[in-house]
């Protein structure tokens, strides 16, 4: 443990000290996010739904940066936490957090939203990691199918995972909501009409400590082999920034845009490990994956799904890719049965349950 890591203890287990002589207060929901300094994606809708006169709604939220200056004000955000924490009936995350795995006091709920609707790689508890995952509660998922994953990657009950859906799910449901995003798009980008959409869309090698990189991807290669109607999109994970592909009128960097707007236009995705082919999945769109290191990874970090299993194709290189799509390889005709193994609600009303359960919890304490 670094000098940092035991300053904070310290303070941590004072402040918790004095904390204790508070009462947690019935109806107080915390919000805590590492990742952004505004409500986003399902933090979003569950707030926007949230009656604030029934619940005492607070927000901790910061975006974390590894330098000097970050790393302080994350050493001052952990006190704000943990006073928010170990006062608030409700804790909601979505991403993993130091404060409730070693300070979380009893009677304090956390509800794990997760940001994902599965889990292709492992994490968590399931990996080696600089600290394990505790004192989670509930954790929300889109299907029963990763109640044995999630309850190994986060140290809960098999029974509190949760499958009523996740709130972000509910646009991609809403045929309305991806008409309005497709026009949208289409005003912003016109030269996309009539066109052939390909998305490309990875998750990140590496990890916060050691740094991320992405697996190299020869777009160039890829759009010239294909009809000029074809046009390539690229969106990497956030944790990447703006990394960019070659630089093409039919290459167009999509960074900067939503995915789950992305979608509505695109007639094809390619992705990886990245949980958002799972979200694809809703739409029964064309999907292929792009994976030139799935041995090395699958044995290194290791995986919860056989990417074998959805039945589509598997390319190693970039003609393969080219191959699935002129050949029409990545139609998957059987999307519809994999849906239905991933997604137990497809009523877009995810949102709506996960309300009725942080009402439950209120009222299950007020008697």
């Amino acid at each position: 443990m670094g000098i940092q890591k035991m300053i904070l203890n310290i303070i941590l287990t004072i402040e918790s000290l004095i904390i204790s002589m508070f009462k947690i207060k019935k109806n107080k929901v915390t919000f805590i996010s590492l990742e952004s300094e505004q409500l986003t994606s399902d933090f979003e809708f569950i707030y926007n739904q949230l009656d604030l006169k029934e619940f005492d709604v607070h927000l901790c939220l910061i975006k974390y940066h590894k330098d000097l200056w970050g790393q302080f004000l994350y050493f001052i955000n952990c006190m704000k936490q943990l006073y928010l924490i170990n006062t608030s009936k409700i804790v909601l995350l979505h991403d993993n957090n130091y404060v409730v795995s070693h300070f979380k006091r009893k009677g304090v709920i956390v509800l794990q939203v997760w940001h994902a609707c599965g889990a292709i790689k492992k994490f968590g508890n399931a990996i080696e990691r600089e600290y394990p995952i505790a004192n989670y509660d509930y954790v929300l998922a889109t299907s029963a199918y990763w109640q044995d994953a999630y309850s190994q990657a986060f140290s809960v009950p098999r029974s509190h995972v949760l499958p009523i859906g996740l709130p972000r799910t509910d646009e991609l449901f809403d045929h309305q909501w991806l008409d309005d995003r497709k026009k949208e798009l289409y005003q912003k980008y016109p030269e996309l009409q009539n066109k052939k959409v390909i998305l490309y869309a990875p998750t990140f090698r590496g990890n916060i400590y050691k740094g991320f990189t992405a697996v190299p991807f020869d777009a160039l290669s890829i759009i010239k082999q294909l009809p000029d109607d074809y046009v390539l999109l690229y969106k990497f994970h956030p944790l990447m920034g703006n990394y960019q592909l070659a630089d093409d009128q039919r290459i167009i960097n999509m960074n900067h845009e939503d995915t789950h707007a992305l979608f509505s236009i695109s007639d094809y995705l390619i992705s990886d490990y990245s949980s958002i082919v799972f979200d694809y999945m809703i739409l029964e769109k064309n999907l292929l994956f792009f994976v030139p290191d799935l041995d090395d990874y699958s044995k290194s970090l290791g995986v919860f799904v056989d990417l074998n299993d959805f039945q589509c194709p598997m390319c190693q290189n970039e003609d393969e890719i080219v191959n699935a799509i002129k050949n029409s390889l990545c139609e998957v005709k059987h999307m519809k049965e994999i849906k239905n193994v991933f997604f137990n609600y497809q009523d877009g009303l995810s949102t709506q349950r996960v309300i009725d359960f942080l009402r439950g919890i209120i009222h299950e304490t007020e008697n």
